[in-house]
């Protein structure tokens, strides 16, 4: 395996400074390479490492500004700070003598002319921008009567050829650790920099090919009007036009195109009609948008035949595994405040990617909420994969989630199989009663959730999956956590946007606008009296709480539009319905008093369960003889 040479390199002027640093990179456990050179040395060493790899440098400031001069690259300085002189000045407190302050191109700062100035010492400083001007600020201090020098490695080595007294100058470790704290941040930086480079690049690359090899014609302009790109598609349904077609007024290749239009009113045009040179095409033209001013204008453009087979292709293929979502929110009924509130807040959810936890009791229509966010969502045309985590079998529940690699257990499919995660791809998974879902599954689900990605049952390979969770259940899922049947985890994890579906108690007379869409499709051919008399029975329920919620409603529906029609007289239909919820008594009676009992052979077989058989108890409870009722069960009517 092939040794990683670290990206950073710490070029030292000194052994002691080199020492230190490593010292301080191994503390701190960087990669961080050190190596001693100073000034000419320093670019040559520089040179060579940057012929070998990417590197950021540091150093202190005469070699920092060197590097920079020499070779044109970014280098992170080891700041000089005042502090760092305090140890060679202690050594000279008392000196009657000029001392020699030597750096590289800068001024020394004030604050360390004030430490001179309270201790009486006499100071001047000599600076310099390389080697032979280096040795001229140390010749000219000696010639000034200079007693003592102070400063880093390279003025100490002319201050020894001209017998000057020397004190050098080392970076202090607050010093080190700020320049290589500055260098780690910086690397990292420009990493990233040079990451989002590449995947721009390769997206660049990514969308030249999607123009190319997509299957419609594409074509863009400027803000003039003027072809700036054409896929190659486009190109051959331009011809007989000739190219080049870049640079050219767009109505001069393609003449009514109307994206000239669109340029100056800046509204997309969608799923437009257009005949091109006999072809009859559907295009969106879409403008192009930057600091809010259109500054040009994309068109697609597909073959009507082209795009009419490739749909009804996957439509039937959708619905052979049962993957479409059939309902709108144009399909929930109702002008309830209740239930109006609920659609709004659930549109609004629609757009967004985040889970969605719809809360209601059973038989309030949850699923129907959920297919309708899912077709009013960028993912519509994905599929819609409902799961009921009650009804799957939980021995089978994992590889039904998940899927399975061959031959992963015995009577496993020969091949392996998607789970519904995969199955889901690019749409939305509807998981049912997610209140009822077994703790142990509860950590895969987590971990879909977070990490877009699953594994099948007896396989290593991980499988990215872009799926959206709606999640649905009847339960009190904050209460589940608490009593440690629900991972709470998990509950945030699925509680980011809610949705309170009402009960059917809480939504005022939109039972009846329900119960006449159900009536209209469970028995479409009906009479006018037959309609009026239906409505009537339904309206004498205002008071009854719908424990059952629109399930119940259908049902009842079901029920009274078949009584009805087999000629069963309103109150007799009403007096049974009055007997149904006896366990389950309304606000208010249907109708005071009593009425004729029904005599419907299915509605007697429905007391008499509800009477433990007991034949004398079903006839008072229908209000008839036992004789009659005798007479009913045996008649077959």
């Amino acid at each position: 395996m092939t040794e990683r040479h670290p990206k950073i390199c710490l070029i030292s002027p000194t052994e002691d400074l080199a020492r230190r640093a490593k010292k301080l990179v191994a503390r701190r456990g960087m990669d961080v390479r050190v190596e001693v050179a100073e000034l000419e040395a320093a670019v040559s060493l520089a040179r060579r490492l940057l012929a070998e790899d990417d590197y950021l440098f540091i150093s202190r400031r005469g070699t920092r500004d060197l590097l920079r001069k020499s070779l044109k690259i970014q280098v992170v300085n080891i700041p000089g700070e005042a502090s760092d002189y305090i140890p060679a000045i202690q050594q000279l407190r008392g000196e009657q003598g000029l001392i020699a302050f030597f750096s590289f191109e800068e001024d020394i700062s004030n604050e360390l002319r004030t430490i001179c100035y309270l201790l009486h010492l006499k100071m001047k400083h000599y600076c310099f921008s390389d080697s032979l001007s280096c040795q001229a600020a140390v010749q000219q201090a000696v010639a000034d009567g200079a007693a003592w020098g102070l400063g880093g490695v390279v003025s100490e080595r002319f201050a020894k050829h001209c017998d000057l007294a020397y004190l050098r100058v080392e970076s202090s470790d607050a010093s080190i650790l700020h320049a290589l704290d500055t260098a780690q941040q910086l690397y990292i930086t420009q990493q990233e920099n040079a990451r989002q480079q590449e995947q721009l690049q390769i997206q660049l690359e990514r969308y030249q090919n999607i123009l190319d090899y997509t299957h419609d014609a594409i074509i863009a302009i400027d803000e003039k009007g003027r072809i700036s790109t054409t896929n190659q598609i486009a190109e051959q349904m331009l011809q007989p036009a000739q190219p080049p077609f870049v640079g050219r007024p767009v109505e001069e290749v393609l003449p009514n195109t109307h994206m000239t239009n669109v340029l100056h009113t800046g509204e997309a045009e969608i799923g437009q009609m257009m005949n091109i040179h006999g072809t009859l095409v559907s295009t969106n033209r879409v403008p192009i948008r930057v600091g809010g001013q259109v500054k040009g204008v994309v068109a697609t453009f597909q073959d009507i035949k082209t795009l009419q087979t490739a749909e009804r292709n996957i439509r039937i293929k959708l619905h052979e595994k049962g993957l479409v979502a059939k309902y709108r929110f144009s399909d929930i009924l109702g002008r309830s405040p209740a239930i109006l509130d609920a659609k709004r807040l659930s549109e609004n959810f629609a757009d967004a990617q985040f889970t969605v936890m719809l809360y209601g009791e059973t038989g309030t229509g949850k699923e129907m909420f959920a297919q309708s966010i899912h077709n009013a969502s960028p993912r519509r045309d994905g599929p819609f994969v409902a799961i009921n985590c009650t009804a799957l079998n939980r021995n089978l529940l994992e590889s039904e989630l998940f899927g399975y690699a061959d031959s992963s257990f015995t009577g496993a499919r020969r091949g392996g199989k998607a789970g519904l995660f995969e199955t889901a791809h690019g749409g939305t998974v509807f998981l049912d009663e997610i209140g009822e879902l077994p703790l142990e599954f509860q950590a895969p689900l987590l971990r879909v959730l977070q990490e877009k990605e699953v594994r099948r049952v007896g396989d290593d390979t991980v499988i990215p999956v872009d799926i959206r969770i709606i999640g649905a259940t009847n339960r009190n899922l904050l209460q589940l956590v608490e009593e440690g049947k629900f991972r709470r985890d998990l509950y945030y994890r699925l509680n980011v946007l809610s949705v309170l579906v009402p009960p059917l108690r809480e939504r005022g007379d939109d039972y009846l606008e329900i119960a006449r869409c159900i009536y209209e499709r469970v028995l479409p051919q009906h009479t006018e009296e037959e309609e009026t008399v239906f409505l009537r029975v339904l309206d004498r329920c205002r008071s009854y709480a719908w424990p059952g919620n629109v399930r119940e409603l259908t049902n009842l529906v079901e029920r009274v539009s078949l009584l009805l029609h087999r000629g069963s007289r309103e109150e007799e239909v009403v007096q049974l319905l009055n007997v149904q919820w006896q366990e389950t008594p309304p606000a208010a009676p249907l109708v005071p008093g009593s009425a004729p009992a029904l005599l419907d052979r299915e509605a007697v077989q429905e007391a008499l369960r509800r009477n433990g058989g007991n034949l004398s108890r079903t006839a008072k409870t229908l209000g008839v003889s036992r004789s009659t009722l005798y007479r009913r069960l045996h008649s077959g009517g």
